[in-house]
């Protein structure tokens, strides 16, 4: 840092690069101050002067964001391009619609304004930008808010009072967003409950059925007893720690015995052999239908304990791998082999069900078995399984289910399951009448799947949904996405999306529920069982929500005004018809966003979104919802690129909760609280480039988080204080001379310049983080290598002198460069300084298009006006700052190197090139008084010397020759 002459301690990061309290201590320890009566010479020194504030109070935070968006009309920037535009290249960001329930939180944050960087950062570049924002407005939470406390309440009435909940959701969170800065169409933004959207949805589903993709069938699927309806996978959250009752359970074989496996038992006892299974959801053992087993893996036959005085000798059969795990889970029960057999020997063999002693049930062999943990006989119920569902389907037996949407055992398992949940009373009512076949059952922690919505536990229970056949779909969207980039900054995630459609079972789209789009189906009266569709019917429903501007109508019509001629004939079906009113799982709604998102010519134009930005859990939710169907129907994937981000947790990597109170409200971070300074929007923007961008892993906030990013922000704003406090009084004609530019200006224009053109580079490939980060260090070395080092020429020299001029000129454009440059990150922060710019325009800061190239020399001319800074400009500048951090070394922290005399040692070649300079520009560059330069050696080196000059009391250098009132350069200014 230049000293003034006075000792200053060292800043901190967050002091101003000027302060009150330096210019008062400028003021008083002057010679010429007023007290002494030599008020010209105070006159004549320059004091950066603006009304830019370093500091915002957090009560003034809020007023002035609102300001600054007046001002530099933030909120017109996306209307503006998109009319202004339209010869340019134009670029799309699919929204990823948030659901309509509740307020905002750093989730949504995040979300939206990862997406305003690259809608910002793209009209930065001169491109134009289609961003149609929209929401999520069906599904179970909604629902469930509704009926919560409206028990008895019509179809009609919930959906009613689900629109109103929604769109209450959607203007509360529209204003945040807008708030936040987010550039959209906020005029126009598509709502999954719009008839526009719901008549365009059921169009394409029926096209999906037209291509034979949609199919009812009765299987299993995860059912939420507490929601009541089926759920997709991406509907799932996995408790880590659920604790479920294991059991191991016998079965009784009826054809098998020791002659017919060549054994014999001691005595000829007579003797029973069983399964032995294992299961953690020993409520399905009443439903069993089969015993799964591996024909090609040997089996044991055991005996378990001493029974030499037993009548019967009890007798097992487990996998012979697996008897040394079941030696350590049966302890201290001894286990003795009696003898093996193949799984072969077993497969079509019976044995006694569970629950009923007069039915056979078979032992089969099926793929699915595994020799990694349990028994190897696998206990199987087909009505709660996938893979149990697989054995039914290959044998061809009826699937029958038992238990009801609550979770329930029905009727037909007896009085005393009758009515008892399977996962609580009726697990133990379970184990309490089976007992006696119950051979030890133990507590299992597992990772288990939750409703993520109720956060209950779910099961697997067959019912009647339809699907969607995404097998058939599968290979199609793996090469879809062949070359396009998913991940996050540098890390690339296509496989876990490959793997995820790939792995993915059958769709299941229906929902129990009456919050959302119809599947539009009927049932012919007597077999409600069997409900059936056709593309007609579809295309009739769509048609009438269309022509009455109404979603309802499903609900609203009979069915004899929505069947006509056409429809019946396509239904095949005669007899009275009644309607079935499963709805639409909301991953159909928003994965169809990519063609009933679109206004009619858009969706007639077929075109490919080239950006979507969402969560790493889109991986099992929208992104493959919307590349699946997109697949289906147009063959192709929806987009181009895909941006991932990660979760929100707070500063020590937890997830937020509610009873850690640890949830941080974005509210808190704009507008601050009792414990935390108001950021601004700017503040919140900040934390999501530097924390939330270019990362799929956790994004941290929260106390320490966001004291840090104060810190950075304040870095940004105090040297674009000083920057605008140096353009005060500017002459906005003047323009510099090439011969005239010193070389501690040129040095700062190029680096200014190479900045921005990293920067350019950043966007382009929106690295958000990056761009953060690089302006953080640019503002830090320009603050240590220019702004820091001008202030002598800035605050003495004349303000007529040139030198004085090209240090404002400088600033003046280092200002602009930065701001512009940080302008998607930071759009208020760059129309703020606009607003205190001499001749600043606010409306134009982001409107602006300025873009650097790959051609140095090139850029330099463009940005500067055709000016040229010196071919040796680098080579100079590397000399002297090598030569600085010399003299730093050597003179230590505690001195003021302002006010040394310094003797440069230089070798032939660093003295020839100094001698193309003016020995100011050096003395400027090294933040000295005065130098003496000797041409010695090979190796450049530094000491410190006797100046003959002494202290100059204007401007603190040791400049001044003895006999004379000032140095040489001061006695010139006071002239002026």
């Amino acid at each position: 840092m230049v000293s003034l002459g006075i000792r200053w301690k060292k800043q901190s990061i967050l002091s101003p690069l000027y302060s009150s309290t330096l210019i008062r201590s400028f003021h008083l320890s002057c010679p010429f101050s007023v007290a002494e009566g030599k008020e010209k010479a105070k006159k004549t020194v320059f004091l950066p002067s603006t009304t830019f504030s370093n500091h915002v109070k957090s009560t003034e935070r809020s007023r002035m964001d609102q300001e600054i968006n007046e001002r530099g009309k933030l909120s017109s920037l996306y209307e503006w391009q998109l009319k202004e535009r339209v010869d340019r290249k134009t670029v799309e960001l699919m929204d990823g619609p948030p659901y309509a329930n509740g307020p905002v939180h750093s989730g949504h944050a995040i979300n939206k304004i990862l997406k305003d960087f690259i809608i910002k950062s793209c009209i930065s570049q001169g491109e134009r930008v289609v961003f149609r924002p929209g929401w999520d407005c069906h599904g179970l939470p909604i629902e469930l808010k509704i009926t919560k406390n409206t028990q008895g309440k019509s179809p009609i009435e919930i959906r009613e009072m689900g629109r109103e909940v929604a769109q209450n959701a959607i203007d509360d969170q529209m204003n945040s967003f807008k708030r936040w800065g987010v550039s959209a169409d906020w005029n126009d933004p598509y709502l999954t409950m719009s008839t526009d959207y719901v008549a365009n949805q059921l169009r394409a589903f029926g096209r999906l059925i037209d291509k034979g993709l949609v199919y009812r069938d009765v299987k299993p699927v995860y059912w939420s007893p507490s929601s009541g309806t089926a759920l997709a996978e991406s509907e799932l959250e996995y408790k880590e720690d659920h604790s479920s009752i294991a059991a191991y359970f016998r079965f009784k074989i009826i054809d098998v015995t020791l002659s017919s496996l060549s054994l014999s038992t001691p005595s000829h006892k007579s003797h029973i052999i069983y399964a032995l299974t294992w299961t953690t959801t020993p409520w399905t053992l009443p439903l069993n239908n089969a015993i799964s087993i591996d024909s090609n893996q040997e089996y044991s036959l055991i005996q378990m304990d001493d029974q030499s005085k037993n009548p019967i000798v009890e007798l097992y059969i487990v996998a012979s791998q697996l008897i040394d795990s079941l030696r350590s889970q049966l302890s201290p029960r001894s286990i003795n082999v009696r003898g093996t057999l193949m799984g072969s020997d077993l497969n079509g063999k019976f044995y006694v069900g569970s629950w009923t002693n007069d039915v056979a049930f078979p032992i089969v062999s099926s793929p699915h078995v595994t020799m990694t943990m349990g028994t190897g006989c696998v206990h199987t119920a087909y009505a709660h399984g996938f893979d149990d569902y697989e054995v039914a389907k290959r044998r061809g037996d009826i699937v029958e289910v038992n238990v009801d949407e609550r979770g329930r055992y029905t009727r037909e398992m007896g009085y005393e399951l009758e009515g008892k949940n399977v996962l609580g009373e009726g697990t133990k009512k379970v184990l309490e009448l089976l007992k006696k076949d119950v051979v030890m059952t133990t507590k299992y922690v597992h990772s288990y799947p939750y409703d993520w919505r109720t956060k209950k536990p779910v099961i697997i229970r067959a019912s009647a949904q339809w699907f969607i056949d995404t097998q058939s779909l599968s290979k199609k969207a793996e090469k879809a996405i062949e070359g396009i980039t998913i991940g996050a900054g540098n890390t690339d995630l296509s496989k876990s999306l490959v793997a995820m459609v790939t792995k993915r079972p059958s769709w299941c789209i229906s929902r129990q529920r009456v919050w959302g789009v119809p599947i539009p189906s009927v049932t012919v009266e007597g077999d409600e069982g069997s409900a059936i569709t056709s593309v007609e019917l579809v295309e009739r429903v769509a048609d009438l929500v269309e022509k009455k501007n109404d979603t309802d109508v499903w609900w609203k019509m009979s069915i004899d005004d929505i069947v006509d001629n056409k429809v019946r004939e396509s239904l095949g079906r005669i007899g009275p018809l009644k309607k079935s009113f499963d709805v639409m799982d909301v991953w159909l709604d928003s994965g169809l966003a990519w063609t009933c998102a679109r206004k009619k010519e858009e969706r007639e134009e077929k075109r490919v979104a080239d950006f979507v930005s969402e969560g790493v859990d889109q991986f099992r939710g929208w992104f493959q919802s919307m590349l699946l169907t997109c697949v289906a129907l147009e063959d192709c994937a929806p987009f181009k690129r895909v941006f991932v981000h990660g979760f929100c947790m707070d500063d020590k990597g937890r997830k937020m909760s509610k009873s850690i109170g640890n949830v941080v409200d974005p509210d808190t971070v704009t507008d601050g609280s009792m414990s935390q300074n108001a950021l601004g929007v700017d503040g919140l923007r900040l934390w999501v480039a530097l924390y939330g961008s270019e990362t799929s892993a956790e994004s941290r906030i929260g106390p320490q988080v966001l004291k840090e990013v104060e810190r950075k922000i304040g870095l940004v704003r105090n040297s674009i204080k000083f920057l605008l406090g140096a353009q005060s009084g500017m002459d906005v004609k003047w323009k510099p001379i090439e011969d005239d530019l010193p070389i501690l200006d040129q040095y700062v224009l190029r680096r200014s310049i190479e900045f921005g053109s990293r920067m350019d580079s950043l966007k382009s490939s929106f690295r958000f983080r990056s761009m953060a980060n690089e302006t953080i260090l640019f503002v830090q070395s320009i603050s240590s290598n220019y702004l820091s080092l001008i202030r002598d020429r800035l605050y003495c020299d004349s303000l007529s002198f040139n030198s004085h001029r090209s240090a404002q000129y400088t600033m003046r454009m280092l200002g602009s460069i930065l701001t512009h440059s940080i302008s998607p990150i930071l759009p208020h922060l760059s129309i703020e300084y606009e607003m205190h710019a001499v001749d600043g325009n606010p409306e134009e800061k982001l409107r602006e298009i300025r873009t650097y190239g790959e051609n140095k020399d090139e850029n330099e001319r463009n940005i500067l006006n055709g000016i040229r800074l010196r071919d040796d400009l680098d080579q100079i500048s590397t000399l002297l700052i090598n030569l600085r951090s010399k003299i730093g070394e050597t003179v230590g922290p505690k001195e003021d190197i302002g006010a040394k005399h310094i003797v440069l040692h230089l070798s032939h070649s660093d003295y020839n090139l100094l001698e193309l300079i003016d020995e100011r520009d050096v003395v400027e560059m090294l933040g000295i008084s005065t130098i003496e330069k000797k041409r010695e050696g090979e190796i450049s080196s530094i000491s410190i010397g006797i100046s003959p000059s002494i202290r100059c009391d204007r401007c603190r250098k040791n400049r001044r020759d003895r006999g004379d009132d000032y140095c040489k350069r001061c006695n010139e200014a006071l002239k002026n």
